[in-house]
């Protein structure tokens, strides 16, 4: 697979993270798994929450954090993997199946929150559990998804998907920069762009890579001019490709790995050419490790550890 060593086959993997220190390997199914990088042995097998969604890692590597399908997180010290601390939903703030990102202070997170029946962002302390609420929008039926931290550019960027005077289903662009506060973020829209499935910024190429179904346009830095589209997926090939779920671009910047439910790319950013192209049944997740190392591939029915060599 990708002409790549494969270092360690793994059971369901909706996910799989190493840590910023590259000591641990953690992956996901109906429980997580922690596995030491030098031998890849078991390290401890951590069953709660049962059914977890996302893992997270902070950037000093001090926490594991675990967030449930259904909302809530449980949060881990990585010295010993003892849980510290439990957030979870109460009558003001309901945690939702979203994506969460750690600020670079390591103990703050960027969440989704569902507040008065709408969704905004919310800053948590994982030991205090003291939330703020960064934004005050109101869009209808609005959902707010992360997509992509810019170590780089020291920013975060969500997606606001909304509906619009029209009826049409619409997204903008929400930047928040470091160090965060309500000052810090802006919301911005591409007047010929109204939607897509997820975003990402190369601070390398200084340009944001878009997906929209088998699309992928690149808009320069001001989100404003698009300087190249690319069709990866013929029309009589893409019920064989599958549906969209994940974009991630190497630490480098040269290359992005996108999943689809069934195949897996693997780009070239420089050109947008594809160099590889793999049927992966019920694939879920495709990410390089944060120091291009490894490639990570999920799917419903094994996870994969490949060295890359790209």
């Amino acid at each position: 697979m990708f002409q790549m060593n494969l270092i360690k086959k793994l059971k369901t993997s909706y996910e799989l993270k190493l840590s910023p220190d590259k000591k641990f390997l953690c992956h996901n199914n109906s429980k997580t798994i922690v596995y030491d990088v030098n031998s890849f042995k078991e390290v401890i097998v951590l069953n709660k929450p049962s059914d977890p969604g996302r893992i997270r890692f902070s950037p000093n590597s001090e926490y594991l954090l675990i967030k449930k399908t259904t909302g809530g997180i449980w949060v881990y010290k990585t010295d010993n993997f003892q849980l510290v601390k439990v957030l979870k939903s109460n009558k003001s703030f309901k945690f939702l199946e979203r994506d969460f990102t750690f600020t670079q202070d390591n103990e703050t997170i960027l969440d989704t929150l569902q507040i008065n029946q709408e969704e905004q962002i919310v800053a948590i302390n994982i030991n205090s559990g003291e939330k703020i609420i960064l934004t005050e929008l109101k869009y209808k039926d609005s959902i707010i998804s992360h997509n992509h931290y810019s170590k780089k550019g020291n920013f975060h960027l969500f997606t606001l998907d909304y509906v619009n005077e029209k009826g049409y289903r619409v997204n903008k662009m929400i930047k928040v920069k470091e160090p965060i506060n309500k000052q810090s973020i802006e919301v911005i829209s591409n007047e010929e762009i109204l939607y897509w499935e997820s975003i990402i910024f190369n601070s390398v190429a200084n340009a944001y890579i878009l997906v929209i179904n088998y699309e992928i346009i690149l808009v320069d830095s001001s989100f404003k001019n698009v300087l190249k589209k690319v069709t990866i997926v013929d029309h009589e090939c893409q019920e064989a490709t599958g549906y969209f779920y994940h974009i991630y671009l190497s630490t480098n910047g040269k290359f992005i790995a996108l999943t689809y439910s069934n195949r897996i790319f693997i780009l070239r950013f420089e050109d947008l050419e594809t160099i590889f192209i793999e049927d992966v049944p019920y694939a879920c997740f495709a990410e390089f490790s944060n120091d291009d190392q490894y490639l990570f591939i999920g799917t419903w029915e094994n996870g994969y550890v490949f060295e890359n060599n790209l």
